[in-house]
């Protein structure tokens, strides 16, 4: 009898710790058991730590990138001071998860390219810290099934719906805006700091543009050197204009060498907002939507109007949880 009673104990404390898991196939096709209640989350890198940002910030144990500077302003004050994320685990070095572990995550969450080294990673820190890993597809056209899926992992599916609406009534909005006028742009888009290095179509950092339906001018991987271009190949592939993914669009201007190219001639050189992240590819997250709205209206040389100003406004109040004063807004889109 006392044996029985032992093994019921054991059982009636053992079932809820039992059900007490969700499984979550992510885009690596890997089933995970998560939490059936999440409350702590720890972002892999800069594009899961923007989306985790956007979706649940209260959750967020930290973060690697902290706000500093003229970014500061365009974060509300709760979330400005995050505990700073000095070291981001490792494949191969678990000397790296001590900040991990002592931050007690009950999720930790990769986002961007499903490739097998990132798979990889999840999998060596999943195993290493004991702490459930996911590997969710950053990919533009994935972004409102992304919160869908990691809403409903998180116990915030309606935050998730909400947010995949958002980001979809946006993403169509301008889906082929470029595609649709008369003559498309033809764009070169310079992924190095110096300009000569090309993003091409169909690498992460072409999608802003592909989805928009302009012309890249450097082709594809299948078709486009690798390595970085000369003047005299960036003047023969006649770009409309320049947007810089990195570096300075006042400094190429002003770089003689360059003076050659008829769009830096003409002044068409764009780079991307920087505030409060990135709106081009760097990172490779959400923070790529407002980029959209933007790179729509320079490249066919809009004024940034009543509708563009909506868009963005929008974004922020939606995604990064600030209502913009006009002021703000015209600083995040004054060029430099």
């Amino acid at each position: 009898m006392r044996h029985l009673i032992t093994v019921a104990l054991f059982i009636a404390v053992a079932w809820p710790v039992a059900k007490a898991q969700t499984g979550f196939v992510d885009a690596a096709k890997r089933n995970v058991q998560l939490p059936s209640r999440v409350a702590r989350v720890f972002a892999a890198g800069a594009p899961a730590e923007v989306l985790l940002y956007t979706l649940v910030p209260e959750m967020l144990v930290g973060r690697n990138r902290v706000p500093e500077g003229a970014a500061v302003e365009f974060f509300p004050p709760a979330f400005r001071n995050p505990i700073f994320i000095k070291q981001l685990p490792d494949i191969d070095d678990p000397a790296t998860d001590a900040e991990l572990l002592a931050l007690k995550p009950d999720v930790y969450v990769d986002y961007g390219t499903v490739h097998e080294d990132y798979i990889a990673s999840v999998e060596a820190v999943q195993r290493r810290t004991k702490v459930p890993g996911i590997i969710l597809d950053g990919a533009l056209s994935l972004i409102p099934d992304t919160y869908r899926r990691l809403g409903a992992a998180l116990g915030v599916a309606a935050r998730g719906e909400h947010l995949a609406t958002a980001a979809d009534r946006l993403l169509m909005k301008y889906r082929n805006a470029l595609a649709s006028i008369s003559t498309p742009p033809r764009v070169y888009l310079a992924c190095s700091a110096d300009g000569f290095m090309p993003c091409l179509e169909d690498d992460a950092a072409g999608e802003q543009l592909k989805w928009l339906g302009a012309v890249n001018v450097a082709g594809t991987r299948a078709t486009a050197p690798r390595r970085a271009l000369t003047i005299d190949e960036i003047n023969a592939l006649a770009p409309d204009a320049i947007v810089l993914t990195g570096g300075s669009a006042a400094r190429l201007r002003a770089n003689g060498a360059w003076q050659s190219v008829k769009a830096v001639a003409s002044g068409r050189v764009f780079q991307y907002p920087a505030l409060p992240y990135g709106w081009g590819p760097r990172p490779p997250s959400v923070n790529r939507v407002p980029g959209i709205v933007w790179l729509s209206y320079v490249l066919q040389g809009r004024d940034f109007d009543a509708t563009f100003a909506a868009d963005i406004r929008e974004f922020f109040s939606e995604f990064y949880h600030l209502t913009l004063t006009d002021q703000q807004l015209r600083t995040l889109v004054t060029a430099p």
